[in-house]
């Protein structure tokens, strides 16, 4: 494991999820050319049994893939790969739809709290362009309500190679769109795999949630307790110096043998550390899980750790209680996890560290976490989001709010968009948002706005920060030309106007759309910049159904003879509604999605019939 100087680039970790034999191992290996079923037994049976590996590098991130059984008999396995993640590839076979299994995976992909991530629909090539279609509709409807509503969902055959290139480009997307967790000097590895090498000894693989780790740190292995020197590191098969929180990680670790390290140890930063084997959290219950009642066994799953606990019941209103482990765990507040019956073996509940070496009743965080200790985090690190904050801080979730308006109305901090900042920091970057966009309106006058992506990175900060300075702007009392806004992804001064509909680009796209209402060209093959489309939108001149543009009037036609259609036959196929239309598959899916969402119509099994605003096509 010989360093290098630095990374290619960003490395990242996303891991799979998704029913058994839906082609998760399959399409790993056809991203990353690394076959994820390493024991004989899988190969044999064709049926991934524990945790495997791969990495791909994409246009922006080298990802280290983690690839999680999807079998019911090996949850605990997929608990493991999952718990420890930001971002998740979901696989559902287009022939097979939505499962047991996936159901399962997706519930505790959002008992995790996992905001980010794609859906594959694999094996597209094993069923006709009608049931493709179906497939697509099904799978958003099975995600309506939840974070995964907005994953892209991207149809894929992996062995004849088509839809690969499209998933790449929205696994990239997905991984610029979440934050790495911020380099807090914290540091922790969940071990998912313990192994010797030989003339290297003994390595540890795992997703560092929690950083940064240095060749010659010195570490320590819980719950062993055990003082270690890191020799190596490798992350995404590239030696290095350094790795930063949020990556795949390799150490090389001095001073401990392979078989003394387990699956769900952590390897974590001396002295910054408090472990317990008691802790108190906030559970969320499962609809239709097994009860909780109180002094009962629980299996906890948190990182790549699986613990046995028990649980005791703190509030009678609330699902709040105690976790008494057998060992001591490397936890702090903000961690999530997920609680499974050890009678039943079923998931319960999630839940939320709310305080480590918890002893006598719970403690009122608020006398605990000062505005004086506020201060000092948010001196240290000046945009925190309230997650960041509980997690540095170590402040108990449920009490944080009272301190957070304590410390506004004190003047100390400032929230915005659920993002804690002083109000100097806020002031001083406010005031060079509104320079650079001024800049920026002078040297290209003609120009609707600045990219939000060239704001940030004048700003020296991400596009979610990016954002709010420039909604806070727009609340603000301040004159026009000091007040910003954004369309999409284009920021301008309020007294900024353009009118493009009347621009060359703006004609030449509304007069393709007008011409093909319902196979309409994208932007792209007309050569007309996605600036010009985001402004004919605000216009309400075109809209976006699925990365699909369409002339506002075709949506509107689409809507009046659908309704009429549907309002007469009593159903419609999908094949009809593309039929009707003159359509095909690739349009008639977001122009289905348009229909259901308006109201027009309502899915029934493979049909749809009318909906609610049905007979409003006819006024």
């Amino acid at each position: 494991m010989s360093p290098s100087s630095s990374l290619p680039f960003a490395t990242r970790v996303v891991a799979t999820a998704g029913h058994v034999d839906h082609g998760k191992s399959t399409l790993i290996h056809a991203l990353t050319g690394t076959d994820p079923d390493r024991f004989p037994e899988e190969k044999a049976r064709g049926l991934t049994i524990d945790l495997g590996f791969g990495f791909a590098d994409l246009d922006h991130f080298r990802v280290g893939f983690v690839d999680v059984p999807g079998h019911a008999r090996f949850i605990r396995n997929m608990l493991a790969g999952v718990g420890a993640v930001e971002c998740v590839l979901l696989v559902v076979a287009a022939n097979e739809g939505w499962m047991p299994q996936t159901a399962e995976h997706v519930q505790i992909l959002q008992l995790f709290d996992i905001q980010h991530g794609v859906i594959a629909l694999t094996k597209a090539d094993l069923v006709d362009e009608e049931e493709l279609v179906l497939a697509q509709l099904e799978v958003g409807e099975r995600v309506a309500g939840t974070p995964l509503s907005s994953w892209p969902v991207v149809p894929v055959a992996t062995h004849a190679g088509t839809g690969l290139d499209e998933l790449r480009e929205a696994l990239d997307d997905a991984l610029a769109s979440s934050l790495p967790p911020l380099n807090l000097h914290r540091s922790r590895l969940w071990v998912d795999r313990s192994f010797a090498v030989k003339g290297a000894g003994t390595v540890v693989t795992g997703t560092l949630t929690l950083g940064p780790l240095a060749i010659n740190d010195d570490v320590i292995i819980e719950p062993i307790g055990r003082r270690v020197r890191i020799r190596g590191i490798q992350s995404g098969h590239v030696g290095c110096e350094r790795a930063e929180p949020g990556t795949r990680v390799a150490l090389n670790l001095v001073g401990v043998e392979h078989d003394e390290i387990s699956r769900g140890d952590a390897v974590v930063g001396p002295d910054v550390w408090t472990t317990s084997s008691v802790v108190d959290v906030d559970v969320q219950l499962v609809a239709n899980g097994p009860a909780l009642p109180a002094n009962t066994s629980v299996t906890v799953h948190v990182g790549s750790s699986e613990r046995s606990a028990r649980w005791s019941r703190l509030d009678a209103d609330r699902c709040i209680g105690r976790l008494r482990f057998a060992a001591p765990v490397a936890l702090q507040p903000g961690d999530r996890m997920v609680l499974r019956s050890s009678a039943r073996k079923a998931v319960v509940g999630g839940a939320v560290v709310l305080e480590v070496a918890a002893g006598g009743s719970r403690r009122d965080a608020v006398e605990r976490s000062t505005l004086p200790v506020l201060e000092r985090v948010t001196s240290a690190h000046p945009w925190l989001t309230v997650a960041e904050l509980i997690r540095l801080g170590g402040f108990d979730p449920t009490t944080i709010e009272t301190l957070l308006i304590d410390a506004t109305q004190a003047g100390r901090i400032q929230l915005i968009d659920g993002m804690c900042v002083p109000p100097d920091v806020l002031a001083a970057l406010q005031r060079a948002a509104i320079e650079v966009v001024r800049r920026h309106h002078e040297t290209h006058p003609d120009s609707p706005g600045l990219p939000i992506a060239e704001l940030q990175r004048a700003l020296g900060i991400d596009a979610q920060r990016a954002r709010a300075i420039v909604e806070h702007s727009r609340r603000q009392p301040a004159q026009s030309s000091d007040m910003l806004t954004i369309h999409h992804d284009l920021v301008s001064r309020t007294d900024h106007a353009l009118v493009v509909a009347d621009t060359p680009e703006g004609r030449r796209l509304l007069h393709a759309l007008r011409a093909q209402p319902f196979n309409p060209p994208s932007p792209a093959e007309l050569d007309v910049p996605m600036r010009v489309v985001r402004l004919l939108e605000r216009d309400n001149l075109v809209v976006e159904y699925s990365d699909v543009w369409f002339a506002q009037e075709a949506i509107e036609a689409a809507h009046r003879i659908v309704g009429e259609a549907v309002l007469n036959r009593g159903t419609l196929t999908v094949g009809e509604i593309r039929d009707l239309l003159g359509s095909s598959r690739k349009f008639v899916i977001p122009i289905v999605q348009s229909l259901d969402s308006a109201g027009i119509t309502r899915r029934r099994g493979d049909t749809r019939i009318p909906g609610p605003a049905a007979t409003s096509v006819l006024d």
